[in-house]
């Protein structure tokens, strides 16, 4: 009817004048004029598929895309032979469907009609999701650049799912989506999992276009964090409105999620804010009404087996030890489950918890969850670069301490080789590695890092620092109480048959302690509890709405040390702490000055120092080291969980 094609005559005319007003292209984009050689590169015919009416981008050629603005919405004037045509397709579909298939091509996940653009029109007015169509894929070369990366999980996930409609704005997320509803990107899914999961996606996109803000987050993004908190299925059987309500709860995670600049990085207590009602130590007793505070805290393992959990108990303990009972403690151990973790937030709830301290990262989504099911309740999970407005992060700056440990290292070794155990590739992790490869390049530049992994599969690690000439090793930094050993922090190994400084030779080989970087995560839990008892801690708002807040203390903070033997030479000793008093006053920084990565020159001598994002952010490996940072595949069960959510893969630059 010519009055329809009135109606979108004028929605192409809107769309039209905002597009000029914006400075912005008011017709459809041509593919063939994006300055790419597109008829160069390798295509693959997919068939007839349901394509998303959303991701249709423009037209291949330049042909008819004047015809159409920018919102695929006619502007010819009425009475045309375009208009009549455009017509008659209206009441055909309106009557019959969209039977006849277009042609169209698919580039970096968006479609461009070569043959149909009235077709897909008449389908967007009409309001239609999809329309069937040739697809004629359009293969960009595989590069590192990180669209590039996305764009080719992307073709992984549609060969296990033939589904075109989910994209993400971040690498991992399709594997990360597989993992969550129990499947990969190798294997082709069920059908009926693929048929919940268009269904599920088409639901969440009506329900968030409503009550969504704007951000830049890509639909998939938002529909990601969503299954994370409330399932697939509540997608597939909840109200609309109840579908709603809940993305509603989720505006602000959104809203952080869309930016990393978003991220506050609060350095030390001093810049924690102030409020009204400060409250003295000596009235400790009666800042509750008269009741303990009372701070429980999660650990993934029990303490007795894991070193981790062990340090945070450390920390609890002296966190009621220094308050005089003015504040108990409360454990939950073995939360490496979902259900376990479930348990133990519902447990914080009935019992009214004052805060909860998550201690690891693979803990965030549980967090997460509570957070958003629990509005009351102040979470805090041990972990850096996760971006949860819900939940601040707390870690500690702990490359100061390795860089410390660097140095004083290369003073010792006397072949320049030195041994690494690393755990964990995560964020944060790689910075520790780093900082101590250029504290040991910044007192010896020909000392050389070789750095083992321990939780890769089948690691022999010590053996492998041995044959390779290392004797000087930076190994564990703490210790478990069912495996107590004297090989942690910074030591050295003295062979059998060497000659120890009084003479007397070795029988067999032994174990010198040098030195130790110390988590101090009592003086951190101290802080973190005063603030919150003096008012200037709110641990749910302490930013700005969609602001994620990562607490990330170090030395000048006191929860970050080190200690030294009593047996280092004092001139190393006094050398050590001489820097550390400097680092403790951010007169200087490990990363400042020229740093060169395994694969070329970072920044040069006269560049300014690497900023907290920069730091916390690396994934690539000093020039002096010896080692790579392992993929997911190669690690151990155990700990994949946490890599997951908080690990790195190298980056080549």
């Amino acid at each position: 009817m010519q009055s329809d094609y009135e109606k979108a005559r004028k929605d192409g005319e809107r769309a039209y004048r905002r597009a000029v007003m914006s400075g912005q292209y008011p017709y459809l984009p041509a593919l063939d004029s994006m300055g790419q050689d597109i008829d160069r590169l390798a295509v693959r015919d997919l068939g007839v598929e349901e394509v998303p009416i959303s991701m249709i981008a423009g037209t291949r050629t330049v042909g008819r895309q004047n015809a159409f603005a920018c919102n695929f919405m006619p502007i010819t004037e009425p009475g045309s032979e375009f208009a009549w045509k455009w017509s008659s397709l209206y009441d055909s579909a309106l009557k019959d469907g969209i039977r006849e298939p277009i042609k169209v091509y698919e580039y970096m996940n968006k479609f461009y009609v070569e043959e149909g653009n009235k077709r897909v029109s008449v389908s967007k007015f009409i309001g239609y999701f999809s329309i069937p169509g040739n697809v004629i894929r359009i293969l960009p070369p595989k590069t590192d650049d990180p669209g590039s990366r996305i764009y080719y999980e992307y073709i992984d996930f549609y060969n296990v799912t033939g589904m075109f409609s989910i994209t993400f704005s971040k690498e991992g997320s399709y594997a990360e989506l597989a993992d969550h509803l129990g499947q990969d990107l190798s294997k082709p899914w069920p059908e009926e999992l693929i048929e919940e999961l268009r269904s599920a996606f088409n639901v969440f996109t009506k329900c968030y276009v409503h009550v969504s803000a704007k951000n830049s987050l890509t639909i998939g993004d938002a529909f990601l964090l969503y299954l994370k908190v409330f399932e697939l299925d509540s997608l597939l059987y909840d109200s609309e409105n109840l579908i709603r309500h809940k993305i509603q709860k989720l505006r602000n995670e959104y809203s952080a999620l869309s930016g990393e600049d978003k991220i506050e990085l609060v350095r030390g207590p001093w810049e924690v804010g102030r409020g009204s009602g400060v409250r003295k130590l000596i009235n400790l007793s009666s800042a509750y009404s008269g009741k303990p505070i009372r701070a429980a805290f999660l650990f993934e393992h029990k303490k007795e087996e894991s070193s981790w959990a062990y340090s945070h108990e450390l920390g609890a303990n002296e966190l009621v030890e220094k308050f005089d009972g003015a504040v108990e403690a409360i454990r939950f151990e073995d939360c490496s489950s979902e259900y376990n973790l479930k348990q133990a937030f519902e447990a914080c709830s009935k019992d009214k918890e004052d805060i909860v301290f998550a201690t690891t990262p693979a803990m965030m989504e549980a967090c997460l969850k509570a957070a958003i099911e629990y509005p009351e309740m102040r979470i805090m999970n041990c972990s850096v670069n996760l971006s949860r407005s819900s939940v601040p992060t707390y870690y500690t700056r702990m490359y100061e301490a390795k860089f410390l440990m660097g140095c004083l290292a290369a003073s010792l070794a006397e072949n320049h080789m030195i041994g690494y155990r690393a755990d964990y590739p995560i964020y944060g992790g790689i910075a520790n590695i780093n900082a101590f490869a250029l504290g040991a390049a910044a007192f010896d530049p020909g000392a050389r890092i070789k750095l083992v992994w321990a939780s890769k599969k089948g690691s022999d690690w010590e053996k492998e620092l041995i044959d390779s000439g290392c004797r000087i090793i930076s190994g564990i930094d703490f210790i478990k109480p069912k495996d107590p050993t004297r090989k942690y922090g910074l030591y050295r190994i003295h062979d059998a048959g060497t000659c120890r400084a009084d003479g007397t030779v070795r029988d067999e080989q032994e174990v010198e302690n040098l030195a130790a970087p110390v988590y101090q995560w009592g003086p951190y839990y101290e802080q973190i509890i005063q603030k919150l008892i003096d008012g200037s801690l709110d641990a749910r708002k302490n930013g700005a709405a969609g602001k994620a807040v990562n607490f990330w203390w170090g030395i000048s903070a006191g929860v970050v040390d080190i200690i030294l033997s009593k047996n280092l030479p004092y001139a190393s000793r006094n050398i050590i702490m001489s820097l550390k008093r400097i680092i403790a006053t951010d007169a200087a920084s490990p990363f400042e000055g020229e740093i060169r990565t395994q694969t070329g020159v970072l920044k040069g001598p006269d560049s300014p120092a690497l900023n907290d994002k920069e730091i916390i952010k690396m994934d690539w490996l000093c020039d002096n080291i010896i080692g790579e940072i392992p993929e997911t595949w190669e690690l151990d069960e155990s700990i994949k969980k946490t890599v997951k959510v908080s690990g790195v893969k190298e980056k080549k630059l």
